[in-house]
């Protein structure tokens, strides 16, 4: 095998945070080998022009087999995730390689047309470019691109030909299509929550909210550096949504799903149709109108004004029904996950729920969260919660402007960190995220290797915190006496091991 580790494979087998698996650069330890490797022109010039890492991406040769069943060649533990044509595993890398670190594979059934495209086509060179745009990135709330495949398979069949001179016929095989393609992205970490689910749970029970909304007050600063990092990067996300936000082991959101995505030149615009998530797309992509960056930040506003409903005691689908209220966005019965390429909804129903049509209301909306602010406090008697609400209110003012109509009139994404910051001193745990203010420090959000050995508790169910098992991969019974204990980045958290991976819906957007 191709491929070199450090380590032992006890270590290799545990999760650990985002930010120490790039600090170390782990992700460079994984490589392809040359074992079945397709070697065809037609197949990797593709794959040069996408300038993609050999040792990262290959190309598995047919050979005249059965079409290989994803998630294979990985080790499937689990499934994450489906939708559409697309399937989110947690994985183990293929056996023989002595990396071991758990990974999501994300196997996508390339299609153009409703058929298998060719090695030249469109749709093979979008799915390489979602590729390309996944590996560039390396930040602790964006998901981490190690490795990539293809495998596919010809249709054959049997044709009886006369050749010249012979008295009989002669039985020949000949490859008339591709049959399947599929794509897998190998990515870190693998998440079992996306927002939208996590949000959910904050009403399961009151054991869910103890521990989700204290963590919930730091998302937005975290999600701020996030998408202010793609920015700096000359990337557009294309399609932030509560579905595209995963929460790791650790509690923290990791942003995912670059398939929409798109480099952009700083004062660059696009325009005409694009494939979107209706509820939450900006109005300029909604109307086929010029767009930029700032369409990020209409979207990023929509998931922070969701958060924020459910920081003051109301599910997230409470801000959709409030906003359709009277006229405004075509009624709430919609999902917000249909996906249009035209900006007019064509092909969607006219009950589906968008935010960009319920701007009329929005102000009356900010106003409804205040009244609904004071009768949280009322009810939950807790000091803490008082200082929860008063944070929350303040940052209302900073969403209205992120969800403003008029796209010029947006913010940047690196203004809104200081705008959010003071929202992770609401609790004293999990408190501030290290890498978010390292980050707003010196610009770099990737700690040194020198502190790559530091590791966060991991989660489990009701955020209790566990120690390391016997097993190193994280699945030691948790302590029934230890809670949510330790605040982000002290010495206690860096003593601390990994345990319990979170469990609960999965759900990888």
């Amino acid at each position: 095998m191709s491929f070199d580790s450090k380590g032992s494979q006890s270590s290799q087998g545990r999760i650990i945070p985002l930010s120490d698996f790039l600090s170390c650069q782990d992700d460079h330890h994984f490589a392809w080998d040359d074992t079945c490797r397709e070697m065809s022109d037609e197949w990797l010039a593709p794959v040069e022009k996408a300038h993609l890492d050999p040792k990262k991406h290959k190309v598995f040769h047919h050979n005249s087999k059965e079409y290989l069943k994803p998630p294979s060649p990985f080790v499937q533990q689990d499934q994450l995730g489906e939708s559409g044509s697309t399937i989110v595993y947690k994985v183990t890398p293929p056996e023989g390689y002595a990396y071991r670190r758990p990974l999501a594979l994300k196997v996508i059934v390339c299609k153009e047309n409703s058929r298998p495209p060719g090695p030249d086509s469109k749709a093979r060179s979008d799915a390489l470019k979602e590729v390309k745009t996944m590996s560039s990135l390396r930040h602790p709330h964006i998901v981490a691109y190690v490795a990539s495949f293809e495998d596919y398979c010809i249709q054959t069949r049997e044709i009886r030909r006369h050749p010249r001179g012979r008295g009989h016929s002669v039985l020949f095989r000949v490859n008339q299509r591709i049959k399947k393609h599929v794509l897998g992205i190998a990515m870190y970490p693998p998440a079992q929550w996306n927002l939208h689910t996590f949000m959910d749970d904050a009403f399961q029970s009151p054991k869910e909210a103890e521990w989700i909304l204290p963590h919930l007050h730091t998302y937005f600063g975290c999600l701020a550096q996030a998408v202010a990092y793609l920015h700096r990067q000359k990337i557009r996300h294309k399609d932030i949504k509560p579905d595209n936000i995963v929460i790791d082991d650790f509690g923290l959101p990791v942003l995912t799903d670059f398939g929409l995505s798109k480099h952009f030149e700083t004062g660059q615009y696009s325009e005409g149709p694009t494939p979107k998530t209706l509820k939450y797309a900006d109005p300029e992509a909604m109307h086929e109108e010029r767009r930029n960056e700032r369409s990020d930040i209409f979207s990023l506003g929509c998931v922070f004004l969701e958060m924020a409903t459910v920081l003051l005691g109301r599910p997230p689908k409470f801000a959709e029904d409030q906003l359709a209220h009277g006229g405004g966005g075509g009624g709430g019965g919609g999902d917000g996950h249909s996906i249009s390429s035209s900006g007019t909804g064509t092909g969607c129903t006219g009950a589906e729920f968008k935010y960009s049509e319920s701007l009329q209301n929005l102000d009356a909306y900010l106003t409804t969260l205040s009244l609904v602010a004071r009768d949280v406090v009322v009810v939950a008697s807790d000091p803490a919660r008082e200082a929860s609400v008063k944070a929350v209110l303040s940052i209302l003012p900073h969403i209205r402007r992120m969800m403003d109509e008029t796209q010029t009139l947006r913010p940047a994404a690196h203004q809104l960190y200081p705008w959010f910051r003071h929202l992770y001193d609401v609790y004293d745990i999990p408190g501030p995220c290290p890498n978010c203010e390292e980050e707003r420090r010196t610009g770099r959000a990737i700690p040194s290797p020198s502190r790559s050995g530091r590791c966060s508790p991991t989660l489990n169910r009701s955020g209790t915190m566990g120690g390391v098992g016997s097993n190193g991969g994280g699945v030691g019974a948790p302590s029934s006496s230890q809670g949510l204990l330790v605040r982000r980045g002290t010495a206690a958290s860096s003593a601390m091991s990994m345990s319990l991976p979170i469990s609960g819906p999965r759900v990888l957007g």
